[in-house]
């Protein structure tokens, strides 16, 4: 196992790695304006080192379907996905959505074995919940993996424009009370209208559908673009493999697991809002190839770094 001072000895053997992961977790593949042209390199590289050096991180998902009531498939999978990195590093992780998400995290939560505490955000008092949960958990990091984010005129949208207002319990306060303590925040986003892609601002408003009316204003420090969300939960726990030398990546069939477990309590495509194994209108071997090459990236690096230590 190559860790601590080896692996910062070796950390410039990987600057090509990370770039192949941004790369292939950004791929546009359902056409919805982002894509590489909104990459910030390096930004995954930072935002796995700050997890690195992080004792206990929060992790808010879960986006509301307008017309279901219920969440989607892309966010819970890559929040859970980087709990168990994180929990297999040994430090402590814990969930944060609201209630049309919860039932989702808590199925997910037992298929993986996880231990991160779930809190559930309700709608009236949102902003004072989300103080006290920093208070309570006292973080060194806050992650938010396909979280809706206010707009410029205060409300949330879809990424088709609706009003999601009345629905969404609002936890940019978050991340705004965060960047007043000083705790660095991470974003993992595909559309624009997810919370801390405010740091893109300008790109989402030229590039994405409904852009201007969309577009998030609340910034990350760190912002991953991706084509789906969940890859970039994959895609962290893919760069925190790197830097500890162990793959925390979970595999394939724990990935198809953890997706019928969601759809079986009433996860849908946030796209076709049909209730499927699709995320974003992207089949299930789509997503499993995202994945699979994940693990190709990882391994391949890894296996090269134990072959320059023997020598």
């Amino acid at each position: 196992m190559f860790v601590g001072k080896k692996y910062k000895e070796l950390r410039h053997l990987r600057k090509s790695d990370f770039t192949k992961i941004e790369e292939l977790i950004c791929q546009d593949l359902g056409g919805r304006g982002l894509g590489k042209a909104a990459l910030i390199p390096g930004d995954l590289a930072r935002a796995a080192e700050k997890l690195m050096d992080s004792t206990t991180v929060l992790i808010v998902t879960g986006f509301g379907i307008k017309d279901t009531l219920i969440g989607e498939t892309d966010g819970p999978l890559g929040a859970l996905s980087l709990a168990g990195a994180l929990e297999e590093l040994g430090k402590n992780a814990v969930l944060i959505t609201d209630q049309y998400s919860s039932p989702l995290l808590e199925a997910g939560s037992t298929l993986k074995g996880l231990s991160s505490p779930l809190e559930v955000v309700p709608y009236d008092g949102a902003e004072i919940f989300c103080v006290d949960l920093i208070n309570k958990y006292r973080p060194s990091m806050i992650v938010a993996i396909e979280r809706p984010g206010r707009a410029r005129d205060g409300r949330f949208y879809s990424m088709r424009g609706e009003d999601l207002t009345y629905l969404i319990p609002n936890t940019d306060p978050l991340f705004t009370k965060a960047a007043e303590l000083g705790i660095p925040t991470a974003a993992v986003g595909d559309g624009g209208n997810e919370l801390g892609m405010g740091k893109i601002a300008d790109i989402i408003q030229n590039s994405v559908s409904n852009g201007t009316q969309i577009c998030a204003v609340t910034r990350a420090d760190y912002v991953l673009v991706t084509g789906v969300s969940n890859w970039g939960g994959h895609g962290l726990t893919a760069a925190l493999s790197l830097l500890s030398g162990k793959n925390l990546l979970h595999d394939r069939k724990m990935e198809k697991d953890l997706l019928a477990a969601l759809v079986k309590e009433g996860a849908i495509d946030g796209c076709s809002k049909k209730r499927e194994m699709t995320v974003d209108g992207l089949s299930l071997e789509i997503n499993l190839a995202i994945l699979d090459e994940l693990h190709q990236i990882v391994e391949m690096e890894l296996l090269k770094e134990k072959k320059a230590v023997s020598f």
